[in-house]
């Protein structure tokens, strides 16, 4: 099943500005760690560090087998988790 995570941080506390930051994005997003929580990310798409406006955005297409294993995937960060479908599915339902 689809899943969109999405989290926000403010541009000032952007993980990619600190090099201890840096190895915890590069250690979450680990193919290793990934494999261990049971996902599988499809697409991930950050406005930061580019982006300089009061807050940043990360977006996640996650596979998982349920909401519950995305959250806890991303463990303290504060991620909203919808369920989501290709538009391609939502089309041929219209």
């Amino acid at each position: 099943m689809l899943f969109e995570a999405t989290h926000t941080h403010p541009a000032k506390m952007c993980p990619l500005l600190s090099s201890e930051g840096k190895a915890m994005v590069k250690q979450t997003f680990s193919d290793a760690n990934m494999k261990k929580a049971g996902i599988k990310l499809e697409a991930a798409y950050f406005s930061c560090p580019v982006d300089s406006s009061a807050d940043h955005k990360g977006f996640f297409t996650i596979n998982a087998n349920n909401a519950e294993a995305v959250k806890a995937y991303f463990g303290m960060m504060a991620v909203d988790v919808r369920p989501v479908q290709t538009l391609a599915e939502v089309a041929k339902k219209l």
